[in-house]
């Protein structure tokens, strides 16, 4: 096993003991006292949210995870965007995060990126941000509506085109840049 497998697996370790420690089994719970999370989103240094995603999304308003303005996920989409639902409680999420990050580099002004963060607590999901070098904002899915909408659990990668239409979901982690950029340029006819 290689060390970056060794380091991935120890910080998938790590946020699963956090987790237990904290009693949130990999769920938010909010808690009686309000975190600040000024310092933790100043260090993940997200980009801003959307105001829309896509209108066959679930009628749910999130909270940006960096921060500002809630978002309606029907809100009008903003041009062709990969959503991508995780967890950072989520293994395979953690393996296909240097991924994305590697793809966002290629694709900006192209294709947008935007996160879906199920089923998480800010605070973890914030930390796993800036330690996977996660530069795309996220939205903020408490109870994982949108990825039992299509999946058991994630990682899930939804392909929205301009107008707004989830016109393929893969399921599962992606395996390396090449399928992204592939599944991008046969489903959003987008070459990044």
């Amino acid at each position: 096993m290689t060390r970056a497998r060794w380091v991935a697996l120890f910080a998938v370790a790590a946020a699963v003991v956090a987790a237990f420690v904290l009693g949130s089994g990999g769920t938010h719970k909010p808690s009686a006292k309000p975190v600040d999370l000024a310092p933790l989103r100043a260090a993940a240094a997200l980009t801003p949210c959307p105001t829309g995603v896509s209108p066959a999304l679930p009628a749910l308003t999130l909270s940006c995870l960096g921060g500002g303005s809630p978002v309606s996920l029907r809100g009008a989409p903003s041009g062709p965007t990969l959503v991508n639902v995780y967890g950072s409680w989520c293994g395979p999420c953690l393996e296909e995060m240097p991924l994305l990050a590697s793809f966002s580099k290629g694709a900006a002004g192209k294709v947008s990126l935007l996160g879906i963060d199920t089923e998480d607590d800010p605070r973890m999901a914030l930390r796993f941000a800036k330690d996977v070098g996660q530069t795309w904002n996220a939205l903020v899915d408490d109870d994982g509506v949108v990825m039992r909408k299509y999946a058991p659990g994630p990682p899930i990668t939804l392909f929205v085109d301009a107008a707004g239409t989830v016109v393929h979901v893969k399921v599962g982690a992606l395996k390396d840049v090449a399928e992204l950029r592939s599944l991008t340029a046969r489903y959003l006819k987008v070459s990044v």
